[in-house]
């Protein structure tokens, strides 16, 4: 066998383990993959989004002043275990305008009146703003946060 023949087989050799390697890769990690969600734009309440915490691979939806964001493609940020899931399912305007944390969404939250957050300061405003700025480029809008 000449050395032309010798590299063609060491590359041919080298694509086949590349497609091999490709394949079971891709298969592994499409098996642990969110399943991308499609939702119309619509009017949802603080209950309707409540159940989309990302638990159980659900999808990940969270209000921020009168709007609903897809945030699923964040998961790794919002979802199940990880350190901004408190934000996932609910109305999160004042907790991130303020940048608080709390112990998680109770049922008085649900049934109370959406907050109309006009006791925000300059300061508070400006950081739900920049919030806003952010969801609004990185994440889907799917909708409107209304009154049940």
């Amino acid at each position: 066998m000449n050395n032309a023949q010798k590299i063609l087989l060491t590359l041919s050799l080298a694509y086949g383990t590349y497609k091999v390697i490709s394949y079971f890769w891709a298969k592994d990690k499409a098996n642990t993959r969110a399943k991308r969600h499609t939702f119309d734009r619509q009017h949802w309440t603080k209950r309707s989004i409540s159940t989309y915490t990302g638990a159980n691979n659900t999808p990940i939806l969270i209000a921020l002043d009168g709007k609903v964001y897809d945030v699923s493609e964040g998961r790794a940020f919002y979802g199940p275990g990880c350190a901004y899931n408190v934000f996932a399912g609910r109305d999160a305007s004042r907790l991130l305008a303020k940048q608080e944390f709390d112990d998680g969404m109770t049922d008085a939250e649900l049934d109370a009146p959406i907050d109309k957050l006009d006791d925000l300061t300059e300061e508070d405003r400006e950081a739900l703003d920049s919030y806003i700025g952010l969801f609004s480029v990185k994440y889907q809008c799917v909708g409107e946060l209304v009154e049940s």
